[in-house]
């Protein structure tokens, strides 16, 4: 079973960013998840704990998960968050919210990305506590999302769903 250590340890290297990252303009995700992994002096890998799950048929499924940068969000958080999940999640459109964080960049969207315009979703988060929340769509055929990098940099927490660890 490969550990957080070892997914964290894998990320120093261009070709397992490549893998996990690549694929868009010759490799610019990679290219810029790479030079922010490799320059932030806080930075690894955690698990996702899933809190809800809509599948809309023809490999279009979405998540809602929560994490925290170091380890397992509490049983009792999680237990509070999947019943606000799973009611947000009947509410509103979970399709129009997913993202699929392919690379390292802001975990709000910075204000600059599609996701930073659908709040709903990570307004649950509890950032006081150190859980956040985020809506993922997935990528199609790697199966659920267990592993998350983050890396601090410029003042912005940046996340990126590791698919292939």
């Amino acid at each position: 079973m490969t550990t957080r250590t070892e997914i964290a340890a894998k990320l120093d290297d261009f070709a397992f960013q490549k893998v996990n990252f690549g694929g868009f303009l010759m490799n610019k995700r990679a290219k810029l998840s790479h030079a922010m992994w490799t320059r932030a002096s806080e930075k690894g890998v955690t698990e996702l704990t899933i809190l809800a799950t809509r599948d809309f048929g023809e490999g279009n499924v979405y998540d809602v998960a929560a994490f925290t940068l170091d380890g397992t969000v509490p049983a009792e958080v999680v237990a509070e968050l999947r019943t606000e999940a799973e009611s947000l999640a009947d509410r509103i459109n979970l399709r129009e919210h997913g993202y699929v964080y392919t690379f390292l960049e802001p975990w709000d969207g910075g204000g600059s990305i599609w996701i930073s315009k659908k709040p709903e979703f990570r307004a649950l988060s509890r950032v006081d506590q150190g859980v956040y929340v985020i809506p993922i769509q997935r990528l199609t055929g790697p199966g659920e999302p267990r592993w998350l990098a983050w890396a601090h940099d410029g003042g912005h927490l940046n996340i990126a769903i590791v698919y292939k660890p």
